[in-house]
């Protein structure tokens, strides 16, 4: 299929894969798409990646996160991982208009057939297709047309800022900045009933909103004589600032024309540097509108389909989407003249040209997809690269996953890795999945990762999805027969990780879980040596400094990643399992804070071992980022040793020893050892049982860590729930 993406500030037109269907979502084929002339116009102005880039720079949680990645790849490292981000294609377009073609388990409201309009940045693209969440659909009535319908999600961020405003009948309203969003905001106060002033400085915006029904026009010169006029003096109800600018000067003329306990309400991208006195002495009502409305930014309700009571949310973004429709429907809101062009998706470097060079006349333009070819053809989940090379006795490997840590670490290992080659990369948008192949240089690409399980050139796969698909994806692995290595954890539950340890079995298919800190070329040296010179039970104290995920991060997320500890900490538990060679006997864990205020993510937990071997895993996210992420110390029998962040260790015999400024978490040695253990060219040392182990450990945690404190001479630690302590 056809998509437009952007790069470097330049628009390309690439055939990449067909999105693979999904459950709680629907495949649109697209009729027509929205260019605005606002949010668009960034992805592709001069210097839009540097812009990208900047704004990412600002967020202090990034630059917490670049500390940490020169801590552990260094500064080139660094610098290549940001270079390549910056240059990755950005997949612009989020307001679009279609037909349901196929519908995913669990979409309840749509069939196909249906005519949609689709809201979503990432999920209503400027493409021929789009895999779209249920609640981010709406129907399209009859008496609306598919290009009237591509400005739904337009339609309901005005509609959300209007709402905000609270209009009543008869007030007089200020639209601040006549773009494409100005232009519906002022129709739809028209439509609540109001008296609109529209105020831009471009006298052909002024003249279409006028032509569109507002009351008066002015520039913003002019504003505040004509504010009072039309008001008799009071000052404006209420205004509705859709303007972009850098300055707070909008904002601060918005506080300055309203009346007294007036209301401003800001949808545009403007300064918010404010002044106190005229907020203070008139009582503004200051208000920020967000988006389309409650659900926004909300996976659990974007993208698992859970809605808001009305009871309680009268107008969530999906009911302000119908909304909007409706009022096009009965043209009480017309967007037809607000269209300044409209192309072929071939044409999308012209339609981003009539947004960007029309002198600020332009207001929106619109992409047109053939909707009269049959769609079979266009259906293409699989995209070939290159011409099959024969490769004798080369192993065909499959990555399943193309996110940041499988292009920082597992796609450069293969390459480096002999005996083996990259047949294919599998990511969730053809996108994605065509850049990344590319890059690494894999034969195909596709978008359905059942694709590979049935090709038989690939012999083994690499799991490196969110942490909720490990499961469905290693179980279909291993039933097509393929050897299978997965990143951690090998599932989110100990009942889903025995079904996939059964499953290995019953195939006879290798199955490794990414537990790569046992593979760091120093720890297992240092491992060896220690277990020679000081035998017997040891103490263990395993400390990470994890640090803080962005509010909203999948990792934490308890459907996506099953929070940290089930998430990474289980990297820890299995790496003091292989120091000691056994697994625990008993385990007690707290959380970080008071009781009943605890730390979701910081648990510390003790596990005690049948030799009488005892760790303790300090797993916290609230350090400084100086001090390093991970800190290992190792005692028994007279003998001790340290290791720094995998880089540096301290072992009495031969004293520190550091190697340089990399860290070695063993990644590429783990892949290699799998490669070769898939070839048969020695045994597989991470199971599939170990991954079950370390995840029924670190379901434990979380079970003791929930009971609490034990009181001081209450009870005993609580021993394992599973009966078999040595398998886990």
């Amino acid at each position: 299929m056809k998509q437009v993406l952007v790069k470097s500030g330049k628009v390309y037109i690439e055939d990449v894969p067909c999105p693979a269907v999904a459950p709680g979502m629907a495949l649109v084929r697209v009729s027509h798409s929205l260019i605005s002339s606002g949010t668009e116009s960034g992805f592709v102005s001069e210097g839009g990646a540097a812009g990208f880039l900047l704004k990412k720079a600002r967020d202090p949680l990034n630059v917490e996160k670049v500390k940490r990645k020169i801590a552990s790849v260094g500064v080139k490292g660094t610098i290549d991982l940001i270079r390549s981000k910056v240059l990755e294609f950005q997949a612009p377009g989020y307001s679009t208009a279609g037909v349901v073609i196929e519908c995913g388990e669990g979409v309840t409201g749509f069939r196909a057939g249906d005519r949609v309009a689709c809201a979503g940045v990432g999920y209503a693209s400027h493409a021929e297709y789009n895999l779209v969440p249920e609640q981010l659909l709406t129907p399209l009535p009859d008496e609306v047309s598919f290009e009237e319908g591509a400005f739904v999600a337009l339609g309901a961020i005005a509609l959300q800022g209007v709402r905000q405003a609270a209009p009543a009948l008869g007030e007089t309203i200020v639209v601040l900045g006549l773009g494409l969003l100005g232009q519906l905001t002022a129709q739809l106060l028209r439509a609540a009933g109001c008296h609109v002033i529209g105020c831009d400085p471009l006298a052909p915006k002024r003249e279409l909103a006028q032509q569109l029904g507002a009351d008066a026009v002015c520039t913003p010169e002019e504003l505040p004589g004509l504010a009072g006029e039309l008001s008799g003096g009071h000052g404006a109800d209420a205004v509705i600032i859709c303007a972009a600018s850098k300055t707070s000067t909008v904002t601060r003329q918005a506080c300055d024309v309203c009346r007294q306990k007036g209301r401003v309400v800001v949808v545009g991208a403007v300064g918010l540097e404010l002044e106190r006195e005229p907020l203070y002495l008139k009582e503004i009502d200051f208000r920020l509108s967000c988006s389309y409305g409650p659900g926004r930014y909300n996976p659990a309700y974007e993208e698992r389909g859970l809605d808001y009571p009305i009871g309680y949310v009268r107008w969530t973004e999906g009911r302000n989407m119908s909304e909007f429709l409706r009022l096009v429907a009965e043209q009480r809101v017309r967007v037809r003249e607000l269209i300044t062009s409209v192309s072929a998706v071939d044409e999308a470097q012209r339609a981003y040209d009539a947004v960007l060079k029309g002198e600020g006349a332009a207001i929106a333009a619109l992409l047109r997809y053939d909707m009269e070819s049959s769609p079979a053809a266009e259906l293409r989940r699989t995209l070939v690269l290159k011409a099959a090379s024969p490769v004798a006795g080369s192993l065909g490997v499959a990555v399943i996953g193309a996110g940041a840590f499988a292009q920082g670490y597992h796609l450069p290992n293969l390459k480096k890795i002999s005996g083996c080659h990259l047949e294919a990369v599998v990511a969730k948008t053809g996108s994605k999945a065509k850049q990344v192949a590319e890059r690494f240089g894999a034969r195909y690409c596709t978008t359905d990762y059942r694709e590979v399980l049935a090709d038989e050139r690939v012999q083994a796969v690499l799991i490196a999805t969110r942490h909720n698909l490990h499961k469905e994806i290693a179980l279909a692995a291993v039933e097509a027969g393929k050897h299978v290595f997965v990143e951690k954890p090998l599932a989110l539950t100990a009942e889903d990780a025995r079904e996939i340890v059964d499953a290995v079995a019953r195939k006879g298919v290798l199955l490794t879980v990414g537990f790569n800190r046992r593979f760091s070329e120093y720890v297992r040296l240092l491992k060896k040596a220690f277990d020679s010179s000081a035998p017997g039970p040891k103490t263990i104290l395993y400390r990470c400094n994890a640090g803080a995920l962005p509010k909203g991060h999948w990792a934490a997320d308890p459907v996506e990643g099953g929070g940290r500890i089930l998430g990474e900490a289980v990297h820890f538990y299995d790496f003091c399992c292989w120091l000691v060679g056994s697994a625990p006997v008993s385990i007690e864990a707290q959380r970080l804070g008071p009781s009943g205020a605890a730390e979701e993510d910081d648990v510390t937990a003790l596990l005690r071992f049948a030799d009488g071997s005892l760790a303790t895993v300090a797993y916290c996210t609230t350090g400084h980022t100086l001090l390093g992420k991970e800190r290992i110390e190792c005692m028994g029998s007279g003998g001790a040793f340290v290791i720094e962040d995998f880089k540096r260790i301290v072992f009495p015999p031969v004293g520190e020893k550091a190697f340089g400024k990399r860290e070695d978490k063993g990644q590429r040695q783990m892949l290699e050892h799998f490669i070769r253990a898939v070839r048969g060219e020695g045994p597989l040392e991470v199971t599939a049982e170990d991954g079950l182990r370390a995840t029924r450990i670190a379901c434990e945690v979380l079970r003791a860590a929930q009971r609490g404190p034990v009181v001081a001479g209450a009870s005993s630690p609580v021993p394992l729930t599973s009966h078999e302590p040595g398998a886990m």
